[in-house]
């Protein structure tokens, strides 16, 4: 006797108020992943951010991203970020760190990107679009979830809802 294999059921983040963002399922994640692989048409440092004293708990997150620059300029900017960045930066961090307290969290995301806790490449061959989140849980009985999307790695937006699904 066979027994027909059913999937999960889908699992809606629709980034209402009251229910589930993609900011929240992702702070979850932390507790429970060890690593996070994402892929978005924007990255922009105020989403790890947003997740500050989250994401570092995780063993690594990879982030393929768009590119709407020269693969120059891209090469150039992932260089400094990654070698130089604390040096560029520390003198205009540290005044703005009292007027803007969001500040705070960058010097851990640098240093997380010198270690390689962070990985960053860039995607420059077509327009690249994606918004998908994969989460590798610790315990390989949970294994990994994919969330799949139209929401951008960006700081969380007080705008409209923005749907996801996971599975």
């Amino acid at each position: 006797m066979s027994q027909e294999r059913h999937g999960r059921d889908l699992f809606i983040v629709d980034n209402s108020v009251s229910g589930w963002t993609g900011l929240r399922y992702l702070e979850e994640w932390t507790e429970i992943a060890r690593a996070f692989d994402i892929a978005t048409g924007y990255f922009e440092i105020g989403a790890l951010l947003a997740l500050e004293g989250k994401w570092q708990k995780l063993d690594k997150i990879r982030i393929l991203m768009g590119a709407d620059t020269t693969h120059r300029t891209r090469k150039a900017l992932l260089e400094a970020v990654r070698k130089r960045a604390v040096e560029v930066l520390d003198d205009s961090i540290e005044a703005e760190k009292d007027a803007n307290p969001f500040l705070n969290g960058v010097p851990a995301v640098l240093e997380a990107l010198r270690d390689d806790q962070i990985e960053c490449r860039a995607y420059d061959r077509d327009k690249f679009h994606a918004k998908a989140y994969i989460t590798h849980a610790k315990l390989e009985v949970v294994g990994a979830q994919a969330l799949v999307g139209s929401s951008n790695f960006t700081a969380p937006a007080p705008s409209g809802p923005s749907a996801f699904w996971a599975s």
